[in-house]
């Protein structure tokens, strides 16, 4: 009896072992999340890995997309009603419009500008050159269920990027022959006066660095 419960005082020091064996994961969760990489709860088909080692941002680019295709979809709505306000004329409502088409663009670009980002790290070596890079070319890097996942948003986001493309133009076609309808009907009235249009789209301010003049569509 005397030996063994010698034995059993002697166990309480493999406690002591574990952090040791805990660390690494601790670490690599850290790491995980200051990178906000990759998700603990993705099923494991969805968490390949690079050729360099690192896993595959699958839930950072997925996440993009989603907000990319949201803040698209709420675009169309802001071009339909700018399409209804140019119609009737409402100079007050355009005026407003524009200010939430640049806001809304603003974070389109800053959304593309950040899957460039994740993208470059993932080619760098490949293509270290290149100044845009396609999600399509991420298709080496990925597995099967990896690029199902990532095409289902990109068609989607490459759709409503067409339509906001289409129905910009339309507006702008529109608003130029309003110009033009408004330039004519005061030449009628006031003669040519000037030597410049009074309306003119040249008139306008231009629109800052940062703020594309159009949503790109290269996806």
């Amino acid at each position: 009896m005397g030996p063994r419960q010698g034995n059993r005082h002697r166990r309480p020091s493999l406690p002591a072992v574990k952090p040791v064996n805990q660390a690494p994961c601790r670490r690599g969760r850290t790491e995980m999340n200051a990178q906000t990489v990759i998700q603990m709860d993705q099923p494991e088909e969805l968490t390949g890995t690079l050729q360099h080692g690192g896993a595959f941002p699958l839930p950072l680019i997925l996440d993009i997309l989603k907000r990319q295709i949201a803040i698209s979809s709420g675009f169309l709505s802001i071009l339909e009603e700018e399409k209804h306000a140019l119609i009737n004329m409402d100079v007050t409502s355009l005026i407003s419009l524009t200010r939430k088409k640049e806001g809304e663009l603003a974070k389109i670009a800053q959304l593309d500008h950040s899957l460039q980002e994740v993208a470059r790290r993932i080619v760098t070596s490949s293509a270290p050159q290149k100044k845009t890079i396609k999600l399509a070319e991420l298709i080496p890097f990925m597995t099967r269920e990896q690029t199902l996942a990532v095409k289902k948003y990109r068609d989607q986001l490459a759709g409503l990027r067409e339509k906001i493309s289409s129905n910009n133009l339309i507006n702008k076609r529109f608003a130029s022959d309003t110009l033009g309808y408004l330039n004519d009907a005061i030449s009628l009235i006031c003669g040519e006066i000037a030597g410049e249009k009074v309306y003119s789209m040249r008139g306008r301010q231009p629109r800052k660095a940062s703020v594309p003049s159009l949503v790109s569509r290269e996806v």
